[in-house]
């Protein structure tokens, strides 16, 4: 297209691996199995501006009436039996719907969803969406106050809902949509109602329909089962004890959802013959196991290579994602002290080729590895692969203190609460810091030396739960740090 080439791109992509390429060679005897390379790869994206540099790789920027994904927001709104004890949640919990009604854009599509033992529409009356503009969010709100709460609670049908709803929307891509819902909630399933195995089964379905925030007000909700909900649907998790915050919450992840036009981002990671991909997950801001959206066997079945792995994104914004690969590594004598490629990753669209996207892609990048004798080398850690398996150490040294809480061994949990302080302040996580201030008295913040409070609150337990689930980005590299 005659002068597209001098139009300016709508985001730009990152990619960055992280790791030290260095491995001890095996010794003759060892008969455990074949070594491991761990790496970070972590994918910013940025809108395009001025003083950037100029691109690595572009995928052209739209064309004239080239549109951007619009937004299609369902709003889940806990209208169980519990929410009127006492009435002051159901009506913290409307006022925040109304305030992330504010934050949907006009022309975006919406709906709000009354959620108990099962779902009712609140606006519009019948199943569908409804074009964002000024009336149809005063006609909402109206609907929203008008709405009788009852029942139990069945969170998997809330999501069904939200499925349904979305299901005829073209996804992404141009002039489609980016499909996101937000589910506050103030229980915890009922048995009688839906079995965990039951909502398990009904998030699966939802996995790659729609990207799923969660909110737990009160202090009745499960923890695993909000943790479930925004793992599998690519969403966050917020717990809220002041109610006079929520409206700004709702309407915070409203308007991120809002942000995320980029869409259609995969990551690509091709495995050489021999390697054995052992796990890849995100690590940054959530930890999440990830399974490939697409996997290419064929190369092993000729001999020809690896298998490819292909991993959806979801809608971006203006955000930094991290993911750790662990891939078992093949050794041969002949390769001692050579700088070889285990897998090369790289960040690719699922617009067809020669398709106007208007994102940059960057080049992409190795992973490596090189057998060495030299103890030096083999035994540096990379700081970014250490930040995020510490911070995996403090999510699990946590959640083995709240199991010793529960069984009541004050002691133990003491001395592990101590552990995940001195985790949380070598990682930098100030927010982990500030909810374990709620859990412990700090008397020695260097050696990690705590004392448990006398009272500890059930909701501060829980969010701390949560927290402990987000992690944070690591220091800066130092100039010639290892890669």
């Amino acid at each position: 297209m005659a002068g597209q080439e001098d139009q300016e791109p709508v985001a730009s992509v990152g990619l960055e691996v992280s790791q030290v390429v260095e491995l001890p060679r095996p010794r003759a005897t060892a008969t455990e199995e074949a070594a491991r390379m761990y790496a970070v790869l972590t994918v910013t994206v940025r809108r395009r501006g001025a003083g950037q540099p100029p691109p690595a790789a572009t995928v052209p920027a739209p064309g004239p009436g080239t549109a951007r994904p619009r937004l299609a927001e369902v709003l889940l709104i806990d209208h169980s039996s519990s929410m009127m004890m006492p009435p002051s949640r159901l009506a913290a919990a409307r006022a925040a719907a109304v305030s992330a009604l504010a934050r949907i854009p006009d022309g975006a599509l919406f709906a709000l969803v009354a959620g108990g033992d099962r779902t009712a529409m609140i606006y519009p009356r019948r199943p569908g969406l409804a074009v964002a503009h000024a009336e149809s969010r005063a006609a909402a709100e109206a609907a929203l106050h008008d709405c009788t709460p009852g029942g139990g609670t069945a969170m998997g049908t809330w999501l069904e809902r939200a499925r349904h709803l979305f299901r005829d929307l073209p996804a992404h891509g141009d002039g489609g949509y980016v499909r996101h819902a937000l589910l506050l909630t103030d229980g915890r399933n009922e048995p009688g109602y839906e079995t965990r195995e039951e909502l398990r089964e009904r998030v699966e379905r939802c996995a790659r329909a729609f990207a799923c925030d969660v909110v737990g007000i009160g202090d009745a909700w499960e923890t695993e089962e909000l943790l479930l909900i925004a793992g599998a649907l690519g969403g966050r998790t917020r717990a809220v004890a002041d109610l006079t915050r929520l409206p700004d919450e709702l309407a915070e992840l409203t308007g991120r959802a809002a942000e995320r036009d980029v869409t259609g981002l995969r990551l690509r990671l091709h495995h050489r013959a021999g390697v054995r991909p052992h796990s890849f997950e995100q690590v940054h801001p959530t930890r999440t196991a990830l399974t490939p959206a697409r996997a290419d066997l064929s190369g092993v079945a000729r001999g020809a290579g690896g298998p490819v792995h292909e991993y959806d994104l979801g809608p971006c914004g203006e955000e930094t994602r991290a993911y750790l690969l662990c891939v078992g590594v093949p050794y041969d004598p002949a390769q001692l002290g050579k700088q070889l490629l285990l897998t090369e990753a790289e960040v690719d669209t699922d617009a067809p080729p020669d398709t106007p996207t208007g994102i940059e892609l960057p080049l992409p990048q190795p992973v490596l590895v090189r057998w060495t004798d030299d103890a030096d080398l083999y035994s540096r850690l990379d700081p970014q692969v250490a930040h995020y398996r510490h911070e995996e150490e403090l999510h699990r040294t946590f959640e083995e203190a709240c199991a010793e809480l529960k069984r009541g061994r004050r002691a133990p949990a003491q001395a592990l609460l101590g552990q995940a302080w001195r985790l949380a302040a070598e990682a930098g996580d100030t927010a982990m810091q500030d909810h374990l201030r709620r859990l412990v008295h700090v008397r020695d913040a260097a050696r990690g030396e705590v004392e448990l409070l006398d009272r500890i609150a059930r909701f501060d337990i829980k969010a701390a739960r949560i927290q402990s689930s987000m992690t944070v980005l690591p220091a800066p590299r130092r100039p010639g740090g290892p890669r």
